[in-house]
């Protein structure tokens, strides 16, 4: 899907944040926000559930079983449509752990293959490029700014996936990224933006943006926002499964 979405909720529903294969983390805090809010409570992901972590199939097939349920959906986001690519044959630079997603799905059986090939892409295809819920929270990938706000176009995909960089790369490994919440101006017209990407210790708050990928799959914890309550849950990470070093 090319396009954005605006959905209506009507009870408390989760967020949850940068996922990367650590499907143990990602299926325990589902079970969290489930026995808090109610089985059938609705469930976004901010994307990026491939990669560097070391379930990254499953997690995607977990993904698609959650979507046929009827409570959860996940916005587009960089690695899946980097992986979404991958699969239909076109080049791409195997980069910032892709390579484990590809070894996972090669040593799959051919029949598995072509079921999780055919299967993933009609999902993802459905995936949309950002949320708008209750037209007062928005949930993108990398953030979104309000003048990007009901729009569409490669413009808004570029930085709904990517966000912003300077060019150059932290310590860690991590491209050096702008900070784009800290130019926005608040009113009292202002909607919440909960988005990923940008990794932290602890979820991000700033403007009334939401950071909240807190680096599971490099041994920190997974990190679900609750958005009427305001609250954040978290698991933490059961080991580190990568590594810039």
């Amino acid at each position: 899907m090319e396009d954005f979405l605006k959905i209506k909720i009507d009870t408390p529903y989760g967020i949850i944040g940068d996922i990367h294969g650590c499907l143990k983390e990602f299926e325990k805090i589902v079970k969290d926000i489930k026995r808090d809010y109610g089985k059938d409570c609705f469930i976004i992901s901010v994307g990026d559930t491939v990669d560097r972590g070391d379930y990254n199939i499953e997690t995607i097939e977990y993904c698609m079983h959650l979507y046929e349920e009827g409570n959860f959906i996940e916005v587009q986001s960089n690695h899946n449509y980097k992986f979404t690519r991958w699969l239909k044959g076109e080049n791409v630079k195997i980069s910032y752990g892709m390579q484990k997603t590809i070894q996972q799905f090669n040593n799959l059986p051919e029949s598995k293959k072509f079921e999780i090939k055919e299967r993933y892409l009609k999902y993802y295809s459905e995936c949309p490029l950002y949320i708008i819920v209750n037209d007062d929270t928005i949930v993108a990938h990398a953030g979104i700014k309000d003048d990007m706000i009901g729009k569409k176009g490669s413009k808004v995909k570029d930085f709904v996936l990517y966000g912003e960089t300077t060019g150059r790369f932290t310590k860690e490994g991590f491209p050096e990224r702008i900070d784009w919440t800290k130019k926005r101006k608040v009113t009292p017209e202002s909607k919440k933006i909960v988005y990923g990407h940008v990794v932290f210790r602890e979820p991000y708050i700033n403007n009334m943006c939401y950071g909240i990928d807190t680096g599971c799959v490099l041994g920190n914890k997974l990190t679900a926002y609750i958005p009427d309550e305001n609250r954040f849950i978290f698991q933490k990470a059961k080991k580190v499964y990568f590594s810039f070093k």
